[in-house]
Formats: structure tokens, C-alpha cells, sequence
């Protein structure tokens, strides 16, 4: 056999006509002389055309691949220290709170039982008054007409050596005016007379204060009477505590127990019956006292510490002898003074923190890569022990293409004992869209 080599016949390289190299063919003018190669070669070189178009116009249209994101969710925080050894009472029973930063007591004294609570029910009676009808600030809220049974509910009062606060039938008071006697004045009449408005009697109301203790798992407890004159009313510290803290997030209680007065329209002005509220920092709230309960105090503070003002709710319980009802409202500032000067304050968040970064792959390096950084930072308020943790939540890569520098590319959710934390994620850089060249090279 006679092998012949090809590139014998090739002719020189000037003569040849070198397609597109994407197209890999390479043709030859003396290919092109031949009579019957024209239509085929016009043919080919169109179907390549219409087929390498495509492919443009394919690659052009496609979707985009998706950007490589890194990310790093922060470690929660802990709070440093150890929470304070109060010195609680040597008789009865006490719980502190911090309404700002839990939804029940944060410390108690150990071993607690069921006892007489008095006029400290009333925080419940409120309560639920405002669910039931609530206020804002500033407004009076709806006027209820006293009828003749409300006044001769005053006069049984009065008898019985209630505290009370008169009213005749006939009488206009508004909702806001009864809160203030209720819990200024500690009223026993207006507990009941506003259970009957909101649950049409005492007794359905009554009922409804136990359901909500059920609801908000205070143990040990039991409501008889809308007032807390009846011994059977019973509850711990730590509930009572619990109660407080939950009224003192109400705008409108917090600013009626930190009253130092009430004016009504019978009995002109009178003072608060908390008599420490507005010496020292006592910003309210409650007291109570009968002969089975002994002396009751809910005392509220607000301690400036290095972390800001902090309230604090303490709660003492059950206090005999001389001059219980003083001792119990003392030793309740105390421990209140003691829990709101425990707290701690750690930096929740950085601003500009580097959580992840986006690889933008049409880039070249070192502009290929986009941090996600936090738009602010934050500081907390925490007891000692309790943890901020971290979420994050990005939206897709692809929203972000053609975005421009400091886009929202999603947010940081910190969440701490009653609070919550929205902190977006920016962009350090603009994130353009690919050109049309490096598609048709990419596909």
C-alpha cells in the first residue's frame, strides 16, 4: 500500500479560508474552485451561522449560577456573673422581678406555700380590667354611671371596715378614674363594682381570675373575691410577682401606681395609701394588709446603674406583728433596689460585623468577593445567665445580582428574654450582573 501524505495536497497558508475557531473546520480555496462544492459550502457556512446563533442565544437566556455564599451565625452570648443572694425576710415570704426582662419572678424565697394576699388580688382585678377594656395614655377610657347599688355596696364596705372609696348613685366616673381608686386607694368596692362591669358579677369575674392563674401557670393559687378582703384569696410571692411584672408593661398601670395622689369627684384629693411611693426611687405599686394576711407590700423601684434605669418589682408576703405593713414595704424596696443594680449589660452586636461573604464568580480577585456585614450593632440588658441567640435569614443570592452597594441582602434576628432584635444585612460592595461576553463563553 502507497501512503500519501495529506498536507502534500494542503494548499499554502494563504490560501486557505480558517472558519471561526468555536467552529473547529478549516476549508481550503482549491476545495472552493470545484463547481459543486459552492452550494455546499454556502449551505454549511449558513447551518453553522443559524447553529452557533443559537447557542448565543441560549447561553445569552440561561439561568445565572448561583452565587456562593459563606456564612457564620454568631454564638449566643451569655451574660457574665452570678444573679445575687438576696437577703430575704427572716418571716413570710418574698420574689423579686424585672418586668423588662422576664415574664415571671427571677428569685424567690425557697419553699413557698399558698398565703392570704390582700389587697395585693387587685393587681390581678386591674389586670384583667385592661385586657378586658384596654387604655391609652391619656385617655379616660368609658364612663360608667354609679347606680344605687354600687352605693349601697359602699356603705356595706364602710361597715365592715373595708377600705373604700364613696360613691352615689347617679355618679359619673370614667375607667380610668376607678383604676386610679382601685389601686391608689385600694378600693374594695370599686374591685367589685368593676368585676360586675366586665364580667357582669363578681362571681363570673372571679372565675375568669382563676382561669388566667391557670393560664399563666401560677401554682398555688386561688382568687375568692375580686378584692383580696376574703382569706380564701391565696397565692405565693413568686405568682404575686409574676402578676406585678405583667401589670408594670401596661403603660397606663404603670403610671397610675406611681400616682401620688388621686383626685375623684366625692372626695376631692387624697394620697396615695403606698406612702414611699415617689421618696427615694419607689415608683409604685401596691400594698395590702387584713388581719389573716398581716402586712403585704408591692413595692416597685427603678435603680440608675451603669446599664441605664432599670424597674424592678419586689414582693413580700405574709409579715406579723407591730408595724408589719412598713416592714413589709421595706424590706420589698430593698430587694427590689437589690435586683435592678444585679443586672448586666453586653454588646449584642457590632455594627459593620462580618457575618459571610458572597463569591461573585464573573469577577476577577480581589473583587470577586461581597462581605455581609450588619448595618448597626446593639447593646442588651440581661440577668446573669440569660443568652441572646442569633438567627439569620438571607434572601436568595439571585435577588441580589445588579444590586448596588449596602443592599438589604436579609436580616439578624437576636432574641433575648422579651425582646427581639431586627438587624440588617448589607452588602459591602455592588454585585453587578455578568456581561453578555463571559455568558456566551460560560453558557
Amino acid at each position: 500500500m502507497i501512503c500519501h501524505s495529506y498536507d502534500r495536497w494542503l494548499p499554502p497558508e494563504s490560501n486557505r479560508i480558517v472558519a471561526p475557531a468555536s467552529l473547529g473546520i478549516q476549508m481550503h480555496v482549491s476545495f472552493l474552485k470545484r463547481p459543486w462544492s459552492a452550494f455546499l459550502v454556502t449551505a454549511a457556512l449558513g447551518c453553522l451561522a443559524i447553529a452557533s446563533g443559537a447557542v448565543v442565544e441560549v447561553r445569552l437566556h440561561a439561568l445565572l449560577p448561583q452565587l456562593k455564599v459563606s456564612l457564620s451565625t454568631p454564638t449566643p452570648v451569655v451574660a457574665p456573673g452570678v444573679p445575687p443572694q438576696f437577703r430575704w425576710p427572716t418571716q413570710g415570704q418574698a420574689a423579686v422581678a424585672i418586668p423588662s426582662l422576664s415574664m415571671n419572678a427571677i428569685a424567690s424565697t425557697p419553699d413557698e406555700r399558698a398565703v392570704p394576699i390582700a389587697s395585693l388580688a387587685k393587681l390581678m382585678t386591674a389586670y384583667l380590667v385592661l385586657q378586658r377594656f384596654p387604655l391609652a395614655i391619656g385617655s379616660p377610657g368609658p364612663v360608667l354611671t354609679m347606680t344605687i347599688q354600687d352605693q349601697q355596696q359602699y356603705d356595706n364596705d364602710v361597715a365592715e371596715d373595708q377600705s373604700s372609696v364613696e360613691v352615689t348613685a347617679g355618679e359619673r366616673l370614667t375607667e380610668y378614674q376607678l383604676l386610679q381608686a382601685l389601686l391608689t386607694r385600694s378600693a374594695n368596692n370599686v374591685a367589685q363594682l368593676l368585676s360586675s362591669w366586665v364580667a357582669g358579677s363578681e362571681s363570673s369575674f372571679v372565675a375568669e381570675m382563676n382561669q388566667t392563674a391557670h393560664r399563666m401557670h401560677l401554682t398555688n393559687t386561688h382568687f375568692a373575691d375580686a378584692s383580696g378582703f376574703n382569706p380564701e384569696t391565696k397565692a405565693t410571692a413568686q405568682a404575686v410577682a409574676t402578676v406585678a411584672a405583667m401589670d408594670m408593661r401596661n403603660s397606663v398601670f404603670d403610671q397610675i401606681v406611681d400616682e401620688h395622689t388621686v383626685t375623684l369627684p366625692l372626695i376631692g384629693t387624697l394620697p396615695n395609701i403606698v406612702a414611699r411611693i415617689g421618696t427615694a426611687n419607689v415608683i409604685g405599686i401596691k400594698s395590702g394588709y387584713t388581719i389573716w394576711s398581716g402586712g403585704c407590700a408591692a413595692i416597685a423601684t427603678v435603680e440608675r446603674t451603669a446599664s441605664g434605669a432599670m424597674p424592678a418589682v419586689a414582693i413580700v408576703l405574709d409579715q406579723q406583728g407591730p408595724g408589719s405593713l412598713h416592714h413589709a414595704a421595706t424590706i420589698a424596696e430593698q430587694l427590689a433596689d437589690e435586683a435592678g443594680s444585679s443586672v448586666v449589660r453586653v454588646i449584642g452586636a457590632r455594627a459593620h460585623h462580618v457575618l459571610g461573604s458572597i463569591h461573585i464568580p464573573w469577577l476577577r480577585n480581589p473583587n470577586s468577593t461581597a462581605n455581609l456585614t450588619l448595618s448597626r450593632g446593639f447593646n442588651a440588658v440581661l440577668w446573669p445567665g440569660q443568652k441572646i441567640t442569633y438567627h439569620l435569614h438571607l434572601k436568595a443570592s439571585t435577588t441580589l445580582l445588579g444590586s448596588s452597594l449596602g443592599v438589604v441582602a436579609g436580616y439578624l434576628v437576636a432574641s433575648w428574654p422579651m425582646h427581639t432584635e431586627k438587624i440588617p444585612v448589607t452588602t459591602s460592595r455592588a454585585i453587578p450582573l455578568p456581561t453578555s461576553w463571559w455568558r456566551i463563553e460560560h453558557g
